[in-house]
Parts: C-alpha cells; sequence; structure tokens
C-alpha cells in the first residue's frame, strides 16, 4: 500500500508524487500538487490530453492546488489530509467541518466518486485542453461547448455529472508547468472551462465521468505493485516504452522489457503473438526503432532474436521457436549490410546513434561492444536451430576478445576505433557468459567499483572525462546518468561468473522506488551522484520489467 499523510501540505514533496493510471495506452496523471507537466491529464488518450484536471471547492474552500506564471496557488494543499493509492487513488480532505473522499477510476474513460461527510456544497469546474500531448494550448477561441442532458460536451469531450451543471465558459490563463520550465521547454498554457458542476447534501456521494469515446478497457488492478507496473505498459500485443512521453512502440524497448514483462511472469501467448507480429516487420534484417518505418536501430532485431532464445530456454517451446527460423535467418543474412550495420569479417559495425545511447554526445559508432555481444548470442542460437550465419558463433566470439583492455581492466566501450571509456554496456556480453572467468572477474570489479548505484548502473564512470552526475538533458542521458534496466545484466553476471550472490539487496532500493516519483512504478533513470533523484519518464518498461526479471526465481 502506498499512502501519505505528512508532508502534502508542502509543495517541494507533493509535486515530487505522481500518480499514473492506464488503461489500454490511454492513462490518467497528475501529481500530488495539481499538474506539473504538459503531459499531465486526467483523460489522455490517443496522443492528446483531453481533460487536463477539475478546479474542486469544498464550501468555497478550494482543494486544486496549481501554479501559474504568476505564482502558485496551494490552498488545496492545506485541505490535503491523506492520500492513498491502493487499490485507486483516493485524497482525503477536510474543509468546513466537512470531509470529503474522492477516488479516481480510470478504464479509458475517467470516473470521479466524491464521498461527503458531513454537510457541504461541492463545486467542480472542468479544465480542458484538447490537444497534443508534446503542445501546449495558448488560445482557446477554437473550444466551446454543447449542452448534454446531464452534463456538456466540449469537442470529443463529454463531462456528466449528477450534480447539476451551470454553463459559465471561461478561461483559465497562464497555467504553469513547472517541470517542463526545469526542462526547458513549453510550460504556459491556457485552459477552457465550459462551466461549473454544483451540489449540496449531507452524508452523500455524488459522481462525475470523462469519457471521449475509444476502446475501453479492464483498469490495471490486483496483484503486487510490480505486476500492476507492469501491466501498465501492455496495449493489447503491443509493449509500451513508457510514460509520459514515450508511449508508444519501440523495437529495442520492446524486446529488452517483454522477458521480463512477459516471461516471468508466465504470458506466454502474449509474447508469441508479439514475437510473429514484429517478425512481419523486419527489413533488411532490421526491426523499426519506432514503426512503421524508423529502421534506425543497430540492435532491436539482435534483442528480438535474445528474447526469443529466453523464451525458448523459459518454455522449452522448440516448435514455436524453430517457427521464427525465417525470422532469425532473415535477421542474420540482413546484418551482414543494411542502412545501419555491417559485417567486418567476424564483428559488427554500427552507423552513429543507433545504439540504445543514442543522442549526439554518445554516437558510438565503430564496433559497440553490447551490439556484438548480442550478434554472438545471436549466431549461438542460430545454431541451435540449424540456421547458418554469415559466421559461425565460434569465429564471433574469438574476434570479441578484441575487446578486452587490459590497461583498464574491464572491455573497451566500442573498438575500431577503440573507445576505452568504463560504462556499463560491458554487462551485457558479461551476462551472456561471452568472456572468459579471468577477463569477467576483473571486469565486474570495475563495475561494481565505479558503475554500480542502488539505483542501477551509471552510464560513464565518475573516474572519466565528461562525466555528468546530475541528469540535465541529453548531455547527460548516457554519461553518468544511472539506468536500472541495466541492473538486471548486471544480476544475470554476477550469476554467470559469480553464482550463489542473492540479488535480493540490489533490488530492494527499486522496489522501495515504488512509493516515491511515480507511484507505483519504476522512473526511466537516476542521477549518477547521491542521493540519485529520480529523472526522465516516470515510468519506464525495461525498468520494471529488468527488476522483475531480476526478481524471478
Amino acid at each position: 500500500m502506498i499512502a501519505f499523510s505528512s508532508g502534502l501540505q508542502e509543495r517541494a514533496f507533493a509535486r515530487t508524487k505522481e500518480y499514473l493510471l492506464v488503461a489500454g495506452g490511454a492513462y490518467a496523471s497528475s501529481s500530488l500538487a495539481g499538474n506539473t507537466r504538459k503531459y499531465h491529464g486526467l483523460l489522455v488518450r490517443d496522443g492528446s490530453v483531453l481533460l487536463s484536471g477539475l478546479d474542486e471547492y469544498l464550501d468555497g474552500t478550494a482543494l486544486t492546488p496549481a501554479a501559474y506564471a504568476g505564482g502558485n496557488d496551494d490552498r488545496g494543499l492545506s485541505s490535503l489530509a491523506a492520500v492513498s493509492l491502493s487499490p485507486e487513488p483516493t485524497f482525503i480532505y477536510h474543509a468546513g467541518g466537512a470531509v470529503l473522499r474522492k477516488t479516481l477510476s480510470f478504464d479509458g474513460a475517467l470516473s470521479v466518486r466524491y464521498d461527503l461527510v458531513g454537510e457541504g456544497t461541492l463545486r467542480v469546474a472542468p479544465l480542458v485542453a484538447c490537444r497534443g500531448v508534446h503542445e501546449v494550448r495558448r488560445s482557446c477561441d477554437d473550444l466551446s461547448a454543447s449542452p448534454l442532458p446531464d452534463g456538456v460536451q466540449v469537442g470529443a469531450l463529454s463531462i456528466r455529472s449528477d450534480l447539476a451543471f451551470t454553463p459559465a465558459p471561461a478561461v483559465y490563463r497562464d497555467v504553469l508547468y513547472e517541470v517542463e520550465r526545469e526542462r526547458g521547454y513549453a510550460c504556459r498554457e491556457d485552459l477552457f472551462c465550459p462551466g461549473v458542476f454544483e451540489g449540496e447534501g449531507e452524508d452523500q456521494t455524488f459522481w462525475l465521468t470523462a469519457d471521449a469515446g475509444g476502446k475501453r478497457s479492464p483498469p490495471v488492478r490486483g496483484g503486487d505493485l510490480l505486476s500492476r507496473a507492469a501491466d501498465a505498459f501492455l496495449a493489447g500485443d503491443a509493449i509500451l516504452a513508457g510514460y509520459h512521453w514515450f508511449a508508444e512502440e519501440w523495437g529495442r524497448d520492446t524486446f529488452v522489457s517483454l522477458p521480463g514483462l512477459l516471461l516471468a511472469r508466465g504470458d506466454y501467448a502474449r509474447a508469441r503473438r508479439v514475437f510473429t507480429r514484429w517478425a512481419g516487420m523486419i527489413r533488411d534484417g532490421l526491426l523499426p526503432n519506432r514503426p512503421p518505418d524508423d529502421y534506425t536501430s543497430s540492435d532491436a532485431a539482435l534483442w528480438f532474436v535474445l528474447a526469443l532464445a529466453r523464451y525458448a530456454a523459459a518454455t522449452g517451446d522448440t516448435d514455436f521457436a524453430r517457427s521464427m527460423r525465417p525470422a532469425v535467418a532473415a535477421i542474420l543474412d540482413g546484418y551482414q549490410d543494411n542502412p545501419v550495420t555491417h559485417l567486418d569479417r567476424a564483428l559488427l559495425s554500427v552507423a552513429p546513434r543507433s545504439t540504445w545511447m543514442d543522442t549526439p554526445f554518445t554516437p558510438r559508432s565503430g564496433k559497440p561492444v553490447e551490439v556484438n555481444a548480442l550478434w554472438v548470442a545471436a549466431l549461438r542460437f542460430a545454431e541451435s536451430l540449424d540456421i547458418d550465419g554469415p559466421v559461425t558463433a565460434r569465429e564471433a566470439g574469438m574476434a570479441f576478445g578484441r575487446f578486452w583492455n587490459e590497461t583498464r581492466g574491464c572491455f573497451f566501450d566500442v573498438i575500431d576505433p577503440a573507445d576505452p571509456a568504463v560504462r556499463p554496456n560491458q554487462v551485457v556480453a558479461l551476462a551472456l557468459g561471452i568472456p572468459p572467468a579471468d577477463e569477467a572477474e576483473r571486469a565486474l570489479a570495475v563495475v561494481r567499483s565505479e558503475l554500480l548505484t542502488p539505483f542501477g548502473l551509471r552510464t560513464l564512470s565518475p573516474r572519466e572525462p565528461g562525466y555528468a552526475g546530475r541528469f540535465t538533458g541529453d548531455a547527460a542521458y548516457h554519461n553518468g546518468t544511472v539506468w536500472p534496466w541495466l541492473l538486471g545484466f548486471y544480476i544475470d553476471a554476477l550469476g554467470v561468473y559469480a553464482p550463489g550472490v542473492d540479488p535480493a539487496p540490489l533490488l530492494l532500493p527499486l522496489v522501495a522506488h515504488l512509493a516515491d516519483a511515480g507511484l507505483g512504478t519504476i522512473s526511466e533513470c537516476f542521477d549518477g551522484d547521491p542521493p540519485h533523484r529520480p529523472g526522465g519518464c516516470i515510468a519506464q518498461a525495461w525498468s520494471v520489467a529488468e527488476v522483475l526479471r531480476g526478481s524471478a526465481p
């Protein structure tokens, strides 16, 4: 159970706690201090923020905190007595001698239940955005309201309630999204209010709903927090990369995440459907980085093969694995020469910015260590399916020995040209058991001393030039910032070269993080320096997936 009482009245605390309700890829999300991101909204679907929020009052006392360009309105925080996130977000307010319990439910549409204890008057003003998630609205001139028998319609958005609705069109101007301002993005917005819902009573329950049509899905409920967090990324047979701004499919993220989200939880049927659908997207041996036609990833198809190998190992389902032989063969054949990779003797060279470290600050052109570790693993698995690759797994494995850096006692991050910077990508090779034990044990010692933190592995050693201890954007994204998903491969490496190590102490900080930042989920990344503040997306598929996989028996 995640619940808070003390600290809620302080904006500095409340704004760092964000909730997220997901159903079929649509979501409702905000912070306990109100909307701090342009991505926040109580009804967000199909890439649009429709209902931004609700401005609520009990007996004239404001319940909704907000920020404006002219300053913060934190009156609502003074009335907020407690918040519980299990099983659904529930807020307890004390105002005017009455107590109000507000409960949010989401299944692709929003339902709000208000339970009034005592006597009082409830007033709710819906705030409408109706714009793309990556945008902000600077004018409401194009928005208008139409009456409904029990509410109001704005565009595709219908808002209904058993509270009486009074039309009173207004504009809330210069709403400020603090996190966007800090990130350097557009951060001010005007929101349209079509009118006010109002009612009074004693010991009474009121309802308000918001809907925009479209598919309704069962809300994510049941199971432990990690399982619920995992379900949030599953939209049919799609695996979404993260929330809020990565709520779409990415090839690499899909197949890094699949073993933890699906295989570790026994969801093998869905895994087969994911493999089958993506196999149909192979082109020149590649899978799209972002469907339908962004074929710029040098590793997504290799992650597909690794996930398939893990499926076969987990299930013993050789029939399905063999049904994927044409896909695996197409990948190996295409990797010899395509727009982002080419085979140089037994190893792969890749185009710049085609690995998971894909910013201009980490181009990594040449032969990256994890891409070639995945290449060796793909050749091994192909041979188990009686597929002849362009080189043998043994030839690639022998050539991989070139990555060893005796001076540093670990592996080059890239060769041809050589990059000796100490980075975490080598743990993929260690997890797959590719290097000899003497080299692996020395490399693990370097990773442990320079990269390991309570929340994952740093992307660059603090001893390296260019290390950034705070995540401040693309320049720091892969130059010191900590990524939780890498911890799963570090745990795998310990299993290969230091068997018997209990992974639980390594995972506990991330499990505890479920009650921080994105409540009930795991963030995309963290600062490299203590106290390792969370950053990036508040919910990332591969972060959750690798904690699930690492904690699986």
